[in-house]
């Protein structure tokens, strides 16, 4: 790998083209619902948010295929493939394979620093719970089947606040800020490794709507953005100015064809078993007492065991 990140500017040919994608998609759900239930959020050490903030998420792309119209020029962007060669080397493989679009309403709080949720030959997110995939990364014991993914983050806000921050030298490196006004410009990293968060969204006496939950969505309105309920009443509008939205682009990557040859055979993939009892081997290395339960996923002991013995340790904004 020839370098942790590497910041791409011009991101886009055509930022019009970009933004009059996203702005006639929609709707978008509060982000909380990809975020996983309580006992996921609980396992990654998170307790259960009180409220839902106004941050929005829409997926406009899946194993490389637009699920947008027009949602190609973000997903087949050439220059974020040849910043992913930056990043992983110029011999690797680079096959897109999603995208997604947030859009966040001003906000006093941050979206404090995190990793994004890893997969592994044979355990993704599509069949297994975020928290059990964290905490395989956090690990560390299963690196040999993690699939190495370039995640490449532009973002359209000229407003007050909202910061990007990540640490490509790992939570003990020197922490990173990209600023607003965002002129065309994307970070291209493992995200699955390097911590980013994003810092309040608007100027400090800005209203933040309190009155989202799990069943609003985000529209397109009259010069900018409505929050409505399940009825489609209108909680609160905002501009274009007041959004902050970002783009976000994934491809996963093969450093060579024998580990491209792994992925699309699924020889070598992982299953439940072998998950289980490698994090049982590694406890009993450690010196940790573990009564193995029949169904160990499931089981909220164990699950508060594992969480505890590989914790996450984020790095704080500055």
């Amino acid at each position: 790998m020839s370098t942790t990140a590497t910041r791409l500017s011009p991101a886009f040919e055509d930022v019009d083209a970009v933004l009059n994608v996203i702005r006639s998609a929609g709707p978008l759900w509060p982000l909380a619902n990809y975020a996983g239930n309580d006992a996921e959020m609980a396992a990654l050490g998170s307790r259960p948010a009180t409220f839902v903030p106004p941050w929005f998420r829409q997926d406009f792309g899946a194993s490389g295929k637009p699920l947008v119209d027009g949602a190609d020029v973000i997903i087949d962007n050439p220059r974020f493939i040849e910043a992913a060669h930056a990043v992983y080397g110029a011999d690797c493989i680079v096959r897109p394979s999603n995208a997604y679009v947030n859009i966040m309403g001003p906000t006093p709080f941050p979206f404090i620093p995190h990793l994004d949720v890893p997969a592994f030959r044979g355990f993704t997110r599509a069949e297994q719970p975020i928290w059990l995939l964290k905490l395989m990364k956090n690990s560390g014991l299963f690196e040999h089947w993690r699939i190495k993914i370039a995640t490449a983050v532009s973002w359209f806000y000229d407003g007050q606040g909202g910061d990007f921050h990540y640490w490509p030298d790992g939570a003990e490196g020197p922490e990173m800020v990209e600023s607003p006004p965002f002129r065309n410009v994307s970070i291209v990293a493992d995200n699955e490794s390097t911590f980013h968060g994003v810092a309040p969204v608007g100027p400090p006496d800005a209203k933040m709507v309190e009155d989202i939950n799990s069943h609003s969505r985000l529209v397109r309105g009259e010069g900018g953005w409505d929050a409505v309920d399940a009825d489609g009443a209108t909680i609160m509008s905002f501009s274009d100015d007041e959004v902050r939205i970002t783009v976000s682009w994934k491809a996963d990557i093969y450093l060579n064809a024998e580990e491209a040859r792994l992925a699309d055979s699924g020889e070598d993939a992982l299953d439940a078993d072998q998950v289980i009892a490698i994090f049982e081997a590694d406890l009993q290395k450690r010196g940790v007492a573990i009564d193995l339960p029949a169904d160990p996923i499931h089981n909220e002991e164990w699950v508060a065991l594992i969480a505890a013995t590989y914790p996450e340790h984020p790095p704080r904004m500055s």
